[in-house]
């Protein structure tokens, strides 16, 4: 190995060390409360070593954002299957969220966080962009299926693809938060399982979206 490759190699190894000490105090304390200060004692190294990879924490906090998009996106193509039609697919995926949210909490909370950031599209930053390109990724492969649902047709064809896609992502991504923030309440005021509240959930969606 050359030493233009080792030092490329070695700078890669201390992004991902800063990521990762970034990652574990952000699903601490939050992004208010995470210091650059913080971040470089996790990860061992100057706060100026951290300056030289990361503008600031807000950036750090989009290069983790990324990880979970790309971890998201990666568990919704895995539960995607040859042989459903895309009404099933959507369900698959809506499920593969959900399984997302309760397993990988500190993702999940990032992308909550992700729903309120506001983005400069003519002036969007490395690490903006990337998560913001991440996140698209993830909602085409709802478009998708939608579109193939009319094809195939087990999806009302009069349904926009584009717009039933943000709509439903913006329901089951509120929905998973209320049940994240809201299961114990429920369950002892109202005697209403998480369960029985997913149940009626996909109904709705199959009456949203299946021909009637």
């Amino acid at each position: 190995m050359g030493v233009l490759e080792r030092k490329e190699r070695e700078k890669k190894q201390r992004r991902n060390a800063i990521l990762d000490a970034a990652e574990k105090i952000f699903f601490q304390q939050g992004l208010f409360n995470t210091s650059m200060d913080s971040i470089a004692k996790e990860a061992e190294f100057s706060k100026g070593t951290l300056y030289l990879y990361f503008k600031n924490k807000e950036e750090l906090y989009r290069a983790v954002l990324l990880r979970g998009f790309i971890l998201l996106e990666q568990k919704l193509k895995e539960a995607l299957h040859e042989d459903a039609d895309a009404y099933q697919n959507i369900i698959n995926i809506s499920q593969a969220y959900y399984k997302f949210s309760q397993d990988e909490d500190g993702y999940f909370n990032a992308i909550l966080s992700y729903q309120d950031d506001e983005f400069d599209i003519d002036n969007l930053e490395v690490e903006s962009g990337k998560s913001l390109k991440a996140g698209n990724r993830v909602i085409q492969i709802l478009i998708d299926n939608i579109e193939k649902g009319r094809k195939d047709g087990s999806i009302d064809s009069k349904i926009n693809p584009l717009e039933s896609a943000f709509v439903l992502w913006s329901q089951f991504t509120g929905f998973l938060q209320m049940l994240k923030k809201k299961k114990e309440i429920i369950e002892h005021y109202f005697s209403v399982s998480q369960e029985n509240l997913l149940d009626t959930y996909f109904l709705l969606v199959e009456k949203a979206l299946k021909p009637q």
